[in-house]
């Protein structure tokens, strides 16, 4: 059995796959964050994949969205990635494509890149879309300025969850740079898809995030879009990753 843990700003996501994926449970992370090292304890598992919302330089450098960064000890065999790159692998593996942009909206914004089949990483952490410079002097929580993340996402919204069921999000000034963003870095990749998800990104309408992208991009350069409507993604694609770490 290889488990897979998501530590998002919000919520810890924890599955199980052996045949299938299980859902074993889902926790505050406020809560259950000092905590990490006792679940893992409890855990019979041949490998565990962690995928954490933080900028990974060989190890953790930076969170952004947590209250700190979890010092993990476990004698099991542990991979440790960036949150969004997990979502990406796993989108890259079950919409059977080689070439794809990963984006999760949920508490922040988090971007990972798959190229050839393999995660990207640049130096450690590219892939950092939230993190981008897109407009004014608002501060994100990185410190940085005018930074996307500081005008969508769980945090930077007012009653998000309003707004999307309303779908009064799509008039947001946010929505906006979101998809100025995505534009630009579908611009700079040319991905074969982009898919969205995370507990706000999955539930935006799909064709109106394509439709509103659209508008910045030379229809040659236009993916497809795929909407993730599954919270447990990232804790899934890092089980993938433990998997084909100990394979």
């Amino acid at each position: 059995m290889i488990v897979g843990i998501d530590i998002g700003g919000t919520n810890i996501d924890v599955v199980a796959l052996d045949l299938e994926f299980r859902h074993l449970g889902t926790f505050k992370t406020s809560e259950y964050l000092p905590k990490i090292n006792e679940l893992l304890k409890e855990i019979d598992a041949k490998a565990v994949g962690i995928g954490i919302a933080a900028w990974i330089k060989e190890k953790p450098v930076f969170a952004p969205n947590l209250p700190k960064i979890p010092e993990i000890k476990t004698d099991k065999p542990v991979i440790i990635e960036n949150d969004a790159n997990c979502f990406a692998y796993y989108c890259a593996k079950i919409l059977d494509v080689k070439n794809l942009i990963g984006i999760t909206v949920g508490t922040g914004i988090g971007g990972g890149i798959v190229i050839d089949g393999k995660v990207y990483r640049g130096c450690g952490i590219a892939g950092e879309i939230g993190h981008t410079y897109v407009k004014g002097k608002k501060k994100c929580r990185c410190g940085g300025k005018g930074h996307l993340e500081a005008y969508f996402g769980g945090w930077a919204l007012k009653n998000v969850k309003e707004l999307v069921e309303t779908g009064k999000i799509y008039k947001t000034r946010g929505f906006k740079l979101f998809c100025i963003a995505i534009a630009n870095a579908i611009m700079l990749l040319n991905p074969e898809a982009v898919a969205i998800g995370g507990r706000i990104g999955g539930r935006l309408d799909i064709e109106i995030v394509k439709t509103n992208v659209s508008k910045y991009l030379p229809d040659v350069f236009v993916p497809d879009f795929y909407s993730i409507k599954d919270d447990l993604a990232v804790a899934k694609g890092a089980c993938l990753l433990a998997k084909s770490s100990t394979s």
